[in-house]
């Protein structure tokens, strides 16, 4: 790896304890520096960026206007069932879509996103680590092994099941991310 890497999290408050946690499995990594920042914190000292930091800004559109701002930007987004993550230079937006359509087909993405967090994938690269050490970036549903009913909610229930979702999508794309992208992203050769 070329110099140290500065890695800051990015994210609302209701991602924060999974950036925070982020950043500090970060670096953990030799040669990498992870920090969490709330938006404020970024929108104040983004003129520092450039060079040998990055940013990761965790939360869709509605969630982190950050996001809002640098989707157009980054051109190539892979979504995984509303599991959504990609990067362009020094960026990287991770955050999940939400949509309750999308859920018999994001089962699937929650057992890929299982396999590298437990460890039954091969840990080619240092992203896959970093997902694996910590259980946090496992969606919950995984984890509980709650079947979805498939029920005509209300209004308010249909909000918080969009909410849920969100956040289970959330992870799993950090955990894809990770996996897949960390080591191009940041210029870590194997």
């Amino acid at each position: 790896m070329n110099g140290s890497k500065e890695i800051i999290v990015v994210s609302p408050d209701q991602y924060k304890d999974l950036a925070r946690k982020l950043s500090h499995e970060i670096s953990k990594v030799p040669g990498c520096n992870g920090a969490f920042w709330n938006i404020k914190q970024f929108e104040e000292n983004e003129f520092q960026l450039g060079g040998n930091r990055y940013a990761i800004f965790i939360g869709n559109a509605d969630e982190n206007s950050i996001t809002k701002d640098f989707l157009p930007v980054i051109k190539k987004i892979n979504n995984k069932a509303g599991a959504c993550y990609g990067f362009d230079g020094t960026k990287a937006l991770i955050f999940g879509e939400g949509k309750l359509d999308q859920r018999e087909d994001f089962k699937n993405v929650l057992k890929e996103s299982a396999a590298i967090t437990v460890g039954t994938s091969a840990f080619s690269t240092v992203g896959a680590g970093i997902a694996a050490t910590s259980v946090v970036f496992l969606p919950i549903y995984l984890r509980k092994l709650l079947p979805w009913p498939i029920l005509v909610f209300s209004y308010f229930r249909r909000k918080k099941r969009e909410k849920e979702l969100r956040t289970e999508q959330t992870k799993a794309a950090l955990t894809l991310f990770l996996a897949e992208n960390f080591d191009e992203w940041i210029g870590l050769k194997k």
